[in-house]
Order: structure tokens, then C-alpha cells, then sequence
């Protein structure tokens, strides 16, 4: 198993690395109560890398053209829509939430669709992680790295405006700005992420470790330490599972994560039992 492992170590580590940056940010996904977002933000990142993917079957290709800068572009249009909709608007947060998923996916599977020999399944939801490079993994280390320097930064900032958007406000804080901030670090890792890992494993990434570690930490330093140790133990076991028993990565890795949400259930259970 080790052998194999380490033929695929890249994959790994570009795996590992995908975990960590979206369990850290799905705290405060799961925190804010924002979960639709990170899937909306995920669907539309996709849309961006189907038209890129369109425009390479089409023979249109260069810098402007490549999936990395039209998943960007696409997912800050949703970071801007998201952050800036609010209480002021007539149709409800959800409902914009529910268009965007659903039309951002639709168009992404209606321009692969036009682009050929294009599989719709595998890029969008099951993503191509075997596939990661070395290339890949630089190009991750050097988004998540600045990402996690700037929520170490303003770890207060972010958590205060998250827990209780309300006080912040009358406290002084442009809610909206810092809500801007948070939402563009979020947004970054996905189109980043999302290029490789598929829409349901990054939008695993940024639930289930979150909620595990809510369920598990009794603060919110502990909170996060469980998230990212869950996030990285999923991706761990579910890669180490995945190859020798021929299984798609992806799911194996979501399964594993439902696995431990269900001990952490289970256990927390327990112990408010006692």
C-alpha cells in the first residue's frame, strides 16, 4: 500500500493541502451559517472552468483562457453578488443562493457539454485528484498560504463579525467589508481547489470537518484543531482506502468523512448522556 502511496504522493499532498485550507475556512462557512454559499461559490467556480474548458475545445487558448483565471473571475462575480446582497434586498438570501447553484451549475454542464470528449460527471463532481502535479501543488501552497496568513491575522476581526454580526455593527465594524474579506478568502480556495478536487470534495471539505469540530471542540481554538484534524484524517484514509481497493478518491474520501462525523455524533452523545 505504501508503494502505492507514494506513486501518487503529489495527489496526496495536494489532497492534504485542499483539506486543510477548506477545513479551516468551512468554520466559518458552518459558523455564519453560510454553507449554501460555499456550494454556490463551488458550482459557479465550475461554471468558470467549463468555459475555459469550452474555450480550449473551440482552439481559443492563452493566459486569458486558462481554467485557474476564469474559475477566479467566475467565483469573485459570486463573492461580490453574495456580499453585498443582504437585508436590503427584496428576494430572500436563500433564493438568490438557489438561482445561483442552480443556474451556475446548469451552465457549466451546458458548456462542457458543447465541448467534446468533455466528461460532465468526473469534472464536476468527482473532480480528477489522482491527476494533481507538482505544479498543482505549488500553485496551492502559494493561495493557501497567504489565505492562512490572513485569517491568523485578523482571526478576531473574522470571528467576531461571524458570531455575532450584530454587535460588531454597533461596535463600529463594517460588517459588510469584513464580510467581503472573508467571503473572497473563501472564494479563492475553492476556484483554486475546485479544479481538482470536484464540487462534492470541496464542498465536503468545507461541512463535515466544521461540524465535527463543533461537535468535538469546547472553544473555538479547540473547534478549529478538530476540523483541520479531521479534514486532514479524512483525506489520509480516505486516499489510503481508495487506491488498493480501486474506489474513485473523491467518494472514498467523503464516505470517510461521514464515518467520523458519526463517531464524533456518537461520542458527543454519549458524554451529554453522562
Amino acid at each position: 500500500m505504501f508503494d502505492v502511496l507514494w506513486l501518487f504522493r503529489e495527489a496526496l499532498y495536494g489532497t492534504l493541502l485542499i483539506a486543510l485550507g477548506c477545513s479551516v475556512l468551512g468554520v466559518y462557512v458552518v459558523l455564519r451559517r453560510i454553507v449554501f454559499v460555499g456550494a454556490a461559490l463551488a458550482q459557479i467556480s465550475s461554471a468558470g472552468i467549463a468555459l475555459a474548458i469550452l474555450f480550449s475545445s473551440l482552439g481559443i487558448s492563452g493566459f486569458l483562457a486558462g481554467e485557474l483565471l476564469l474559475s477566479f473571475i467566475a467565483t469573485l462575480a459570486g463573492v461580490v453578488f453574495f456580499s453585498v446582497t443582504g437585508t436590503r434586498s427584496r428576494v430572500p438570501p436563500d433564493a438568490a443562493l438557489g438561482v445561483a447553484y442552480v443556474v451556475s451549475g446548469s451552465i457549466a454542464v451546458l458548456l462542457v457539454a458543447k465541448a467534446a470528449g468533455a466528461d460532465v460527471h468526473d469534472i464536476f463532481l468527482q473532480g480528477n485528484i489522482l491527476g494533481i502535479t507538482t505544479r498543482d501543488n505549488v500553485i496551492l501552497g502559494a493561495v493557501l498560504l497567504p489565505i492562512l496568513a490572513v485569517h491568523v491575522l485578523l482571526y478576531k476581526e473574522f470571528l467576531f463579525v461571524s458570531y455575532d454580526p450584530e454587535m460588531a455593527r454597533t461596535l463600529g465594524y463594517s460588517v459588510r467589508r469584513w464580510t467581503f474579506t472573508l467571503y473572497l478568502t473563501i472564494g479563492i480556495m475553492i476556484a483554486v481547489a475546485i479544479r481538482s478536487a470536484g464540487v462534492l470534495l470541496v464542498f465536503d471539505f468545507l461541512v463535515i470537518p466544521a461540524v465535527i469540530g463543533l461537535m468535538l471542540g469546547h472553544n473555538m481554538r479547540a473547534v478549529f484543531f478538530w476540523a483541520v484534524l479531521s479534514g486532514l484524517l479524512a483525506a489520509l484514509i480516505g486516499f489510503a482506502l481508495s487506491i488498493p481497493f480501486d474506489l474513485p478518491t473523491g467518494p472514498t474520501i467523503i464516505a470517510v468523512s461521514g464515518a467520523l462525523a458519526g463517531l464524533s455524533w456518537l461520542f458527543r452523545f454519549l458524554v451529554d448522556a453522562r
